[in-house]
């Protein structure tokens, strides 16, 4: 661990104590100054997590790669969602039906295309209304 991280928490601890001693006596100039020093304690504790980042990366750069290629492979074998999942499985089951159905039309090419006018016509006659029917 970085020095520059412990240092920073403990000048952020500072900080807030100031403020907080500073709200409590009313005293404007020590709120602001511990208000400062918190900022800057954040700040070094920032730039000290950054050294342990770059410091972690250029240890060991090729065991991280391995790392990263692993969890690639992991995620590239799992299904992206579940419903995503559901949607290919549910395109199969259709794919399949529909190629059951080709199948009959291609072995009964007659009585497919006598189902498909018989009812062609008979939805045609349901939506047209009352003008074909014969009022006596």
């Amino acid at each position: 661990m970085d020095p520059d991280r412990m240092t920073g928490a403990a000048q952020q601890a500072k900080g807030r104590a100031e403020a907080a001693t500073g709200q409590l006596a009313g005293d404007a100039k020590l709120r602001f100054e511990g208000r400062a020093d918190e900022a800057a304690g954040a700040l070094r504790s920032t730039a000290g997590e950054a050294k342990d980042a770059a410091r972690q990366a250029t240890e060991d750069p090729q065991s991280e790669v391995e790392q990263l290629r692993a969890k690639v492979e992991q995620l590239s074998r799992e299904p992206a969602t579940p419903r995503l999942d559901a949607a290919a499985r549910a395109a199969d089951h259709y794919g399949a039906e529909l190629d059951r159905y080709l199948d009959v039309i291609r072995q009964r090419p007659l009585i497919s295309v006598g189902v498909a006018a018989g009812a062609g016509f008979l939805i045609g006659r349901l939506l047209s209304g009352d003008r074909y029917v014969n009022r006596f």
